[in-house]
């Protein structure tokens, strides 16, 4: 075996733009080396089946671990090193994927350990953690950490959210629809996606569509967790929708199903107090008139 082989066999599989090759290249390299942790990162990448995909993460993980230890790589130095940093991706995959298969103990010890760490991706990963936390309907413990959390990101956003509406007292939704506005301000697409009112950005598109995308379908299906979640909440995202024009030929149909809804009346004196109909405006002008406050 000759590693200078397969790092150059590596270094073509990130450079090229063609699937087929890529997968080539990543094949070739781990006959060459069959446990080599970023061969089987990219393998895995590669990989639709999540089984599949998992079977070849918890391999690599395991090599990885390995090799850690025998080059005696401290815990707090792992988001530093070369080797430490695909254990992490690694890591970081295989709670993803952890979750997609059901698997949310586990998904969720995975990313615990992650968040230990300084990552650079730090926002996806407690993403996951909170989505997880919701999915097991641990109201009163997001509400905690989401309180202790600094860093405001879309996952403490929404994880609070959900909490909020769930423990909300019967008719009172005060503090959750403070929280749905607080929300859209960090994203005003992000509801968007995860109700499947936008497409899928088209390639080429800027990174904060990307990420409002991918984020999307990580929480989408939150809101069948509740009946009156997802009526309230896709009440309040059709208010702001219509208001700031987002909805355009398909608004006449998007106004009855908000009266279906509920929330007409809330559309109808809003409509006639805004001027200005820019995202901050209008969000702060909703937040301010208690819109959503009630069921």
């Amino acid at each position: 075996m000759n590693e200078q082989d397969v790092d150059e066999l590596l270094e073509r599989a990130y450079e090229s733009e063609d699937p087929v090759e890529v997968e080539e290249l990543v094949d070739r390299a781990l006959m060459l080396e069959p446990d080599n942790p970023e061969a089987l990162l990219l393998r895995a990448d590669l990989t639709e089946d999540d089984g599949e995909r998992l079977a070849t993460l918890e391999r690599a993980i395991r090599t990885t671990r390995l090799l850690l230890d025998e080059e005696r790589i401290e815990e707090e130095e792992l988001a530093e090193d070369e080797l430490g940093s695909i254990y992490l991706a690694l890591l970081q995959r295989a709670a993803f994927t952890l979750f997609s298969l059901g698997d949310d103990a586990r998904a969720l010890e995975t990313a615990e350990e992650l968040l230990r760490y300084d990552l650079e991706d730090q926002g996806a990963v407690r993403s996951l953690y909170y989505r997880i936390l919701i999915e097991q309907q641990e109201w009163s413990r997001i509400l905690s950490e989401t309180m202790q959390d600094e860093d405001h990101q879309l996952g403490w956003a929404y994880a609070r959210l959900c909490a909020a509406f769930m423990l909300s007292p019967e008719g009172n939704l005060t503090r959750a629809a403070q929280m749905f506005w607080d929300a859209l301000i960090l994203s005003p697409n992000a509801p968007f996606y995860m109700l499947g009112y936008f497409a899928e950005p088209v390639d080429g598109a800027d990174g904060s569509e990307e990420e409002d995308f991918h984020f999307g379908l990580l929480y989408s299906d939150v809101w069948s967790i509740s009946r009156d979640l997802l009526n309230w909440f896709s009440r309040g995202v059709i208010l702001f929708g219509l208001l700031t024009g987002r909805f355009g030929e398909e608004s006449g149909d998007m106004l009855e199903i908000l009266g279906a809804l509920g929330g007409r009346e809330e559309y109808d004196r809003m409509d006639a107090l805004l001027g200005e109909r820019d995202d901050d405006a209008v969000i702060e002008a909703l937040a301010a008139h208690r819109c959503l406050a009630e069921r």
